[in-house]
């Protein structure tokens, strides 16, 4: 499998990005990059790609990234209602078959998210920063560069996971078993479970759940739009009041608050023209930063 090796000396510098809705029969139009990098990641439905002449189906939880100068185009048309999210960057970078690079950012071609709430967050912040007015000239490429660092996390985590964490780091939300259910699941010493538990995580059982959790409530906030006890709920909070006093803990804002912080996202689908030309905008970055020349 072919990586990209990011060097991040300094930000990515970000182009554009979007959350594309497809209806039924869309496909993908043909596109070769420059100095760009793309990722996409599949929210719903299936989207069948090609990237220099090799098939991926984009579902839900995917991520796919076209090089620097690759093709990407259809391979067929959708089958369902489907939407992914995409989003260019420009920033030098190094495509080979090693699977992690010594320093900076790697990402695979194509992977699975293992957390897939915590990523779409990222996408929605960056969004949302990307589409309004900031005085800092350069937000959106810190942002772009956060959301790059999550998914590149995302992939080293499992990669190097060992096989009992990640039995015992997603445990059932709903039912919220106790230390010693978990530890006796796996035939655990309780204490022992606690001690390596923590050891690798920075976290005890029970702060790790509410994280878990609090992930997943972020990520509802952010797609829905079911009142905030809903949320808490579906969160498997069974208090409402004690999940917005642990939300505001955590994140400095209440739920509602979170809510309106990160609404400015941009959308566009085939019959709405995004109004972005991506290979103009890296061909500008291209001439002000003296980047080498597209082949």
């Amino acid at each position: 499998m072919e990586h990209c090796h990011f060097n991040l000396s300094r930000p990515l510098v970000y182009v554009s990005c979007s959350e594309f809705s497809a209806e039924l029969g869309w496909q993908h139009h043909r596109y070769h990059h420059g100095q760009d990098t793309e990722i996409l990641v599949g929210l719903s439905g299936q989207v069948f790609l090609q990237v220099s002449g090799k098939p991926y189906t984009l579902e839900a939880g995917d991520v796919l990234t076209v090089f620097p100068h690759e093709t990407i185009v259809g391979a067929r048309q959708t089958v369902t209602k489907s939407s992914f999210f995409w989003g260019h960057v420009v920033a030098p970078a190094v495509v080979d078959t090693r699977p992690s690079a010594p320093n900076g950012l790697t990402l695979p071609r194509f992977f699975h998210l293992q957390a897939q709430e915590k990523a779409v967050v990222n996408i929605h912040q960056l969004l949302d920063v990307s589409h309004s007015q900031y005085l800092v000239p350069h937000a959106a490429d810190y942002q772009a560069t956060m959301l790059f660092i999550e998914l590149a996390n995302d992939y080293a985590q499992q990669r190097t996971a060992n096989p009992l964490h990640q039995g015992i780091s997603n445990p059932h939300m709903a039912e919220q078993p106790t230390v010693a259910a978990i530890a006796d699941h796996f035939h655990l010493n309780a204490s022992y479970l606690t001690r390596v538990f923590k050891r690798d995580t920075g976290q005890n059982i029970q702060e790790y759940s509410n994280a878990v959790r609090l992930d997943y409530a972020r990520y509802l906030l952010l797609t829905t739009n079911d009142p905030v006890a809903s949320v808490s709920q579906q969160a498997f909070f069974s208090d409402p009041k004690y999940f917005s006093r642990l939300f505001k803990k955590k994140l400095q804002l209440t739920p509602s608050q979170y809510r309106r912080a990160y609404t400015h996202t941009f959308l566009n689908n085939q019959q709405v023209d995004p109004g972005v030309d991506v290979r103009e905008q890296v061909r500008q970055l291209e001439k002000e930063r003296q980047l080498p020349a597209q082949r």
